[in-house]
C-alpha cells in the first residue's frame, strides 16, 4: 500500500486531484496513433439505469511505468463530449507488477450527476472497484465493476480503438 504522504497528484481533470504521480516509462512503447483517430465506446449501468456514449477520446497505456518507485502498468481513458447522457469519463488504472492491489481512479458524469470510485491510493478512498483488461489489436476493452461510496453499483465497459503511449511525467 502506498502511504498518503507519498501520493502526489497527476491532474487529469479538475475533479480528480489525488491520482498518483511518479509515473515513468522505462522502455520505449509502441507508436502512438494520432489522438483524433481513437474512438471510445462506453456502455454503463449505474444502479438500475443504463447509458451509452461513443466518440473521440483519449486512451493511453504504458506497459512499463512506475509509481513511487514501484513498477506498474498504466491505463488512462478520457472521454468528454459535454453532450448526451455520459458527459465525461476519466479513468486511471495503475496495476503494480509486484501483485499489490490496483490503484483505480474513476470519475463519471452522467447528466448532472457525478459518480466516483477511488481505490488503492493509500489516501483518499471512495467506493470499491475492479478492472478487467481485454486487449484487442492496438486497442481493447476495460471492464469496471464496483460501487461508489454510497453503495450504488457501477458497471462500465470501455472500448478503445487504440491505446496511445502515455508520456512520462515531465515530458
Amino acid at each position: 500500500m502506498l502511504r498518503p504522504s507519498v501520493v502526489a497528484s497527476l491532474v487529469l481533470v479538475p475533479t480528480m486531484c489525488s491520482i498518483a504521480a511518479g509515473q515513468q516509462r522505462t522502455q520505449p512503447g509502441k507508436a502512438s496513433p494520432p489522438g483524433n483517430e481513437i474512438t471510445v465506446n462506453i456502455s454503463s449501468t449505474i444502479g438500475k439505469n443504463s447509458y451509452q456514449a461513443s466518440g473521440r477520446g483519449t486512451c493511453g497505456h504504458a506497459a512499463d511505468a512506475s509509481i513511487h518507485g514501484t513498477s506498474a502498468a498504466l491505463w488512462v481513458v478520457q472521454y468528454g463530449s459535454g453532450k448526451g447522457k455520459i458527459r465525461r469519463l476519466d479513468l486511471t488504472l495503475w496495476r503494480p507488477k509486484d501483485g499489490d492491489g490496483d490503484q483505480l481512479s474513476l470519475s463519471l458524469e452522467i447528466g448532472s450527476n457525478s459518480h466516483r470510485i477511488v481505490t488503492g491510493s493509500g489516501g483518499e478512498s471512495a467506493g470499491e472497484g475492479t478492472v478487467t483488461i481485454l486487449p484487442s489489436g492496438p486497442g481493447g476493452r476495460l471492464e469496471v465493476s464496483g460501487k461508489e461510496a454510497s453503495g450504488k453499483a457501477i458497471r462500465l465497459s470501455i472500448d478503445c480503438s487504440a491505446f496511445a503511449d502515455v508520456p512520462a511525467e515531465g515530458e
